[in-house]
C-alpha cells in the first residue's frame, strides 16, 4: 500500500460528530504512517444550513444540489473554506497526520462553469489542475480541499462535494475512490444494501427512482472518478467504526463497490 493514492469525500455525521471524527482521524493516521497518501474533499452541508438559519435566508434544494445566491454563496465559502476546513485540518493534526487546508480556488485547482442557472451559483467542474495537491502530496502532507471553485469570470461558485472529490479522484488517478458519508451505500427499492453496482445498474435504479437526492451526486462522482481513470470507487458508511482503516487494511466487504 506504500505511495497508494486515496481521495476521500469525507461528510455528513461520521465528520460533524467528535466522536466519529476523532476516530477517523486517527485511522487515517495510522494509514498515513504506513505510506499511503491521501487527499481529503470535504462536505459541510449541515454547518451551511445552520449559518443560514441564523442568517434567515432559506435553504432550498433540487437534485441533492443546494440552489445558491449571491447571499448563500458567501456563506458557503464562509463556513466551507473557514470553519469546517480548519476543523478537519486541525482534528488531523492533533493526531500527528500533518495536513494543510486549500479550496478548490487555490492554484486554480478547480475551474468551473454555471451548472444550470435555475441553481444559481452552483458548478460543474470543468478542468482540475492537480498540481498544488500533488506538491503537498509530495511534501508530505495530506491536502485538505473546500469544494468552492472558480467560475468563467472568477466568481465563486459552489460544488456538490461528492462531485468535486470525485472530479479529484478522476485527475490524480487514485487508487481508490472513497465516499464516507452517513449512510450504509446504495440501497435497493426495499431498503436492503447493494454491494455492488454497475454504470447500467445504477442508471436503471435511478429511472427507477431507486436512487434519488443526494445520491445521485455520489453515484455519478463515482462513475466519473472510475472514467477518468481512478481503479476502485466505494460508498462507506462512516458510521461503522474504523471502516477506512477496515475497507483498505482489512478488505472487509463494506458499503457499496460502484464498477463501471
Amino acid at each position: 500500500m506504500q505511495h497508494t493514492v486515496v481521495v476521500i469525500k469525507y461528510g455528513g455525521h461520521a465528520m460533524d460528530k467528535p466522536e466519529l471524527s476523532a476516530a477517523f482521524a486517527s485511522d487515517l493516521a495510522l494509514l498515513h504512517k504506513q505510506g499511503m497518501r491521501f487527499v481529503i474533499v470535504h462536505g459541510g452541508g449541515p454547518q451551511i444550513s445552520t449559518l443560514l438559519q441564523r442568517l434567515n435566508i432559506e435553504s432550498r434544494f433540487a437534485d441533492g444540489l443546494r440552489i445558491t445566491d449571491q447571499a448563500t454563496m458567501e456563506a458557503v465559502e464562509m463556513v466551507l473554506c473557514g470553519q469546517v476546513n480548519k476543523a478537519v485540518v486541525n482534528e488531523l493534526t492533533r493526531q500527528g497526520t500533518p495536513a494543510a487546508g486549500i479550496s478548490g480556488r487555490d492554484g486554480g485547482l478547480l475551474q468551473a462553469r454555471i451548472k444550470d442557472p435555475l441553481l444559481g451559483l452552483v458548478g460543474t467542474v470543468e478542468n482540475v489542475n492537480p498540481a498544488l495537491p500533488h506538491t503537498l502530496l509530495d511534501a508530505g502532507f495530506v491536502p485538505v480541499v473546500a469544494p468552492v471553485a472558480s467560475g468563467p469570470e472568477g466568481q465563486a461558485l459552489n460544488i456538490n462535494a461528492d462531485t468535486a472529490a470525485g472530479a479529484l479522484a478522476g485527475a490524480l488517478k487514485a487508487e481508490y475512490f472513497v465516499l464516507i458519508s452517513d449512510v450504509p451505500g446504495v440501497l435497493d427499492a426495499h431498503g436492503r444494501l447493494i454491494t455492488t453496482l454497475t454504470r447500467t445498474e445504477a442508471n436503471t435504479l435511478r429511472q427507477s427512482n431507486v436512487i434519488t437526492g443526494g445520491m445521485i451526486p455520489k453515484v455519478e462522482a463515482c462513475l466519473y472518478a472510475l472514467e477518468k481513470g481512478c481503479q476502485h470507487a466505494l460508498i462507506l458508511d462512516g458510521r461503522a467504526p474504523s471502516s477506512l482503516r477496515r475497507y483498505l487494511l482489512d478488505d472487509d466487504h463494506l458499503g457499496t463497490v460502484i464498477n463501471s
